[in-house]
């Protein structure tokens, strides 16, 4: 035994002593570049503006306000995103289990096609072919209570002075309300979408995988059809689809770092302006790795919670 614990403790020591001479030799090829090497940049002035900041940001703030409203525009997104995928992705997933056979086709062409599309494909077309046609400012199209144009969609959010259509239209620009760049609704449009065929083929295989006895025994007790699938059939899929579910909404969290090729500040677009104009590339990417982990992490922590507090994962 205390050979074992010996030999584990050299294999750490060999290993963090390799971190450390690789840690050293990367400070000093940086040192002889002349690329920084500590994070003092992070304090300095900006000087670029984002297209997307849910808290005040100007092109006089710092290197780390940019970087927080990175990540909270990611975070943001994604949320949005894991909700309404889970939304859609249900709806399709149950079509697939309809006994209509148009609407349970339709539904399997719609996975089909949807998860054999490159992501990044759903969101250039998103952006491209959806939002940049649209109208000026002055002629804004009402959809409802929302005004949009091609500097974004526009809702109504009290205490900010949601103008009226109308006003809207004879103005150079909107005032009011609450703003979500194209950027932003293109990278929801395709994460959505895109997720939500996962999702509704992760639905699928866990109701597939009750046994059509349960639900028999259930109608035999006297449980109606829509009973059977609620209080029988979907504790047991859910505890089954949880797991992959799970994979799924971190998957979704990483693939948000596609922004970049629509131009959304997210937390990559925001560090790789950050990366070219300081050269601190290791800093930076250090930075990167350990929010994305760490967004992944929370993410992570939620779900587990949600599972923890229903009866989906117990045994």
């Amino acid at each position: 035994m205390n050979r074992r614990i010996a030999l584990q403790a050299l294999l750490l020591v060999i290993v963090a002593a390799l971190f450390i001479a690789a840690a050293l030799n990367a400070a000093r090829n940086l040192e002889a570049r002349h690329i920084p090497t500590s994070f003092a940049f992070l304090w300095q002035t900006a000087g670029f503006g984002l297209n997307q900041s849910v808290i005040p940001f100007s092109p006089l703030d710092t290197y780390a306000r940019a970087l927080l409203v990175g990540v909270l525009n990611t975070l943001i997104v994604s949320a949005v995103a894991s909700v309404l995928a889970t939304v859609v992705g249900f709806a399709v997933g149950f079509a697939r289990l309809s006994a209509h056979w148009g609407l349970s086709r339709l539904a399997a062409l719609y996975v089909e096609t949807l998860r054999n599309i490159p992501l990044l494909l759903h969101l250039l077309f998103w952006y491209i072919v959806l939002l940049t046609p649209l109208p000026q400012p002055e002629q804004s199209l009402s959809l409802g209570g929302v005004l949009l144009n091609n500097r974004g969609l526009y809702f109504p959010f009290p205490g900010l002075g949601w103008p009226s259509f109308d006003a809207a239209r004879n103005a150079f620009n909107v005032e009011g309300g609450l703003r979500l760049s194209p950027e932003a609704a293109a990278l929801i449009f395709g994460l959505t979408f895109y997720t939500a065929a996962y999702i509704a083929e992760i639905l699928r295989a866990g109701v597939q995988a009750v046994p059509r006895g349960q639900g028999e025994a259930a109608q035999a007790l006297g449980l109606s059809p829509a009973q059977t699938r609620r209080l029988v059939v979907m504790p047991q899929a859910l505890r089954v689809a949880l797991p992959p579910l799970i994979s799924q909404y971190l998957a979704l969290t990483k693939n948000s770092s596609l922004a970049a090729f629509i131009g959304f500040a997210d937390l990559m677009q925001v560090s790789g302006t950050i990366l070219n104009q300081t050269g601190a590339a290791l800093q930076t990417i250090g930075i990167d790795m350990a929010l994305y982990l760490g967004l992944s992490m929370l993410t992570l922590a939620l779900m587990r919670r949600i599972e923890k507090k229903s009866d989906w994962g117990a045994k």
